[in-house]
C-alpha cells in the first residue's frame, strides 16, 4: 500500500481526531460510565439512556444507572447516577444558569438553597467540550458525588441536594420529557406518572 505524501500526514492525524470525537461523543457514550465510576464501589446497572436535542441540534448523550437496574425512587444507600456525554460545548456559567432554570421550572427549591447550592457547584464544575462526561452519584441520604472523565470532581453535602439535581430530568414535569422516558425504560403511556 502507498504511504501517504508528506503534506497530507498531517491532514489524516486531523480527521482521525475529528472521527475520534465523534465516536466518544456518539451513541455508545451514552451506555458507558466514565473510569472513575466504574472504578468506585457504586456497582450499577444501566436503567435506560437517550439523547437530548434542541433544534436538530446533539446537546448531550444520558444514561440513567442504579444498583438494580430500575429506577422507582430513592432508596436509603442505593446509588442513582445521571452520566452525561457533551455533544457540544457549554461554559460553566451557561451550564449553571441552565440548572437554576430548570429548577425554577419545577419550583420545589427555595431561591436561597438553589443559590447556596450554584456556588458550590460553581466551585467544581468547568466548561465542557464535546466528548466530556460529567457523572451525578446520589446516595439517598449522603453526598452527591459529581465525577468526570479524570476522576471526582467535588461533591455537595446536603442530603436533599441530589434528589433535587436528578428531579431536573426525572420528575414528570421535566422539560426534558421524552428523554425521561427513555432514561426511566418507560413506554410514552406510563411516562406521566
Amino acid at each position: 500500500m502507498p504511504s501517504l505524501p508528506p503534506s497530507l500526514r498531517p491532514m489524516t492525524r486531523v480527521v482521525a481526531t475529528v472521527v475520534a470525537a465523534f465516536v466518544l461523543a456518539g451513541p455508545a457514550a451514552a451506555s458507558s460510565l466514565p473510569k472513575p465510576v466504574l472504578e468506585g464501589d457504586y456497582k450499577l446497572q444501566r436503567v435506560g439512556a437517550g439523547k437530548l436535542s434542541w433544534l436538530g441540534q446533539p446537546i448531550y448523550d444520558a444514561s440513567l444507572w442504579t444498583t438494580q437496574g430500575r429506577f422507582s425512587g430513592y432508596s436509603k444507600d442505593e446509588p442513582v447516577a445521571l452520566s452525561l456525554w457533551y455533544r457540544r460545548h457549554f461554559s460553566r456559567d451557561t451550564l449553571l444558569r441552565i440548572t437554576d432554570t430548570a429548577w425554577k421550572r419545577l419550583d420545589e427549591v427555595p431561591a436561597e438553597r438553589r443559590q447556596r447550592w450554584l456556588a458550590i457547584l460553581r466551585s467544581f464544575w468547568s466548561d465542557v467540550q464535546p466528548g466530556d462526561n460529567v457523572t451525578t452519584v446520589v446516595v439517598p441520604g449522603q453526598a452527591t458525588r459529581f465525577y468526570d472523565a479524570r476522576g471526582f470532581m467535588g461533591q455537595i453535602d446536603d442530603p436533599d441536594f441530589g434528589p433535587a439535581f436528578l428531579a431536573i430530568w426525572l420528575d414528570s414535569r421535566s422539560v426534558v420529557a421524552d428523554l425521561r422516558v427513555q432514561l426511566l425504560g418507560l413506554d410514552h403511556s406510563t411516562a406521566r406518572r
